[in-house]
């Protein structure tokens, strides 16, 4: 005799009676305790990211002192490495210190008080992807066959990819947003 199949009744997920498909809810302390602890891991996580992305540009700054030093080096190439550090260098503070901004629903960010420091601190970014330009372009138009230069002209593409690095983990840092998880609480009204 061939096997036997027996068959369950279909049932929609809200209708089951059956303890291995029902959910425990909630309650609000519950909730709030939930999403404390979900802000604090994401807080812990981030204060780690970023001192972690921080320092990746910060040693990596290192790399352009000795043309700085040498005395066989050229005053184009020690400006050249004295603008790399610079970037790299605000890339690293634009990591570990530029507060994130987080739009608001409509995808606008909020005012806040203008100061000399926030000024300065909206300057950055800019003035750092234009630094990083200008260090790529160095790159493109700097002959390759001539070793004129002690350090490789690729170290001058070091802190565009830094500042792109950075700018992506600030991005990724930035989409976890929990606020979402707050407005979907629930009231729960027990028994």
């Amino acid at each position: 005799m061939a096997s036997i199949r027996l068959r369950k009744a279909f049932h929609y997920p809200n209708d089951s009676d059956d303890d291995e498909h029902s959910r425990e809810e909630l309650d609000e302390e519950e909730q709030d305790r939930m999403i404390d602890q979900l802000k604090m891991l994401n807080n812990r996580r981030n204060s780690k990211y970023s001192v972690f992305f921080a320092a990746i540009p910060f040693l990596s700054s290192f790399t352009n002192v000795p043309p700085i030093l040498s005395e066989s080096s050229s005053l184009c190439e020690r400006c050249l490495s004295f603008v790399s550090i610079l970037s790299l260098l605000a890339t690293a503070y634009t990591m570990k210190f530029l507060p994130f901004h987080r739009p608001d629903s409509r995808g606008k960010i909020p005012i806040m008080a203008v100061d000399a420091r926030t000024r300065v601190q909206w300057c950055l970014l800019p003035m750092n992807a234009i630094i990083c330009t200008l260090l790529a372009l160095t790159y493109a138009l700097c002959p390759r066959a001539e070793s004129w230069l002690i350090i490789q002209p690729i170290t001058y593409l070091v802190p565009g990819a830094m500042f792109v690095a950075v700018l992506i983990a600030r991005k990724v840092m930035l989409s976890v947003d929990l606020k979402e998880l707050e407005d979907l609480r629930y009231t729960y009204k027990g028994a």
